[in-house]
């Protein structure tokens, strides 16, 4: 993801890195999309990086978009057993990470409450990357 904001890295990094929860709290990614992303013919074997954050323009995959956000992929090794199809996450919010274990149907709820719950909600503008307080990017 290109930062589009007119600061320099270093303060769209403390940015980000401002609207983190402390490390002891839940960090909320981005949702991506609510539904799975539905990857076909995966080489058995192959270890792919799944994003976490919901930032990444790849979707499922990693493109370094967390970077700055106290977010990291996931290292994912495709199984053994071939698959033709694997419905991967898009939400971010699955037990059972990269999989899609159909979270997302009852997350736009959570996500709005949480989103105008959140203690950050005074920094949300343009300039943040991603809240981890509570998922919110703006333009998303």
């Amino acid at each position: 993801m290109t930062d589009t904001t007119s600061g320099s890295p270093k303060e769209t990094q403390a940015v980000a890195m401002a609207t983190q929860p402390p490390a002891d709290k839940q960090l909320y990614p981005a949702v991506a999309m609510y539904g799975p992303c539905n990857v076909f013919d995966l080489q058995p074997g192959k270890v792919k990086l799944w994003c976490r954050c919901g930032l990444s323009k790849k979707q499922p995959w990693c493109d370094g978009s967390h970077k700055g956000t106290g977010i990291t992929p996931l290292r994912w090794q495709v199984p053994p057993q071939p698959q033709r199809l694997y419905a991967l996450c898009a939400c971010k919010y699955s037990a059972d990470p990269p999989l899609c274990d159909a979270t997302h149907t009852n997350l736009p709820c959570q996500v709005l409450q949480r989103q105008g719950a959140c203690l950050h909600k005074d920094r949300h503008d343009k300039s943040t990357k991603l809240c981890t307080g509570c998922g919110w990017v703006p333009d998303f």
